[in-house]
């Protein structure tokens, strides 16, 4: 086989990993989607969607949603009708958004 045709499977395949990963993450924007009502918490270390112990969450809106410490580890609070993005890192994974409404 010669150098072009080499060179032009190379990219081909370059170019269909590129599609497809493109394409899931088009689909999935990453967020974790919660539902809460107003009072009521959301243990984030039991979920299983992040490691724990996790460290720095922040909220968008804190007069949607605050972090909490629970007994389990961290959690989100609703606090008032609404919706917003919160976050949270962990030592040993990347940091995870969820997207919480409280109703």
């Amino acid at each position: 086989m010669d150098r072009r045709a080499s060179a032009m499977i190379f990219l081909l395949v370059i170019a269909g990993a590129f599609t497809a990963f493109h394409a899931a993450s088009a689909q999935d924007p990453g967020y974790y989607p919660i539902e809460l009502a107003a009072g009521e918490s959301y243990e984030v270390c039991k979920s299983g969607a992040i490691v724990c112990p996790a460290i720095s969450a922040r909220c968008d809106d804190p007069k949607v949603v605050v972090p909490v410490d629970l007994p389990s580890g961290l959690g989100f609070k609703g606090v008032s009708p609404g919706k917003t993005l919160c976050s949270a890192g962990s030592a040993v994974g990347p940091r995870r958004v969820f997207s919480i409404t409280v109703r």
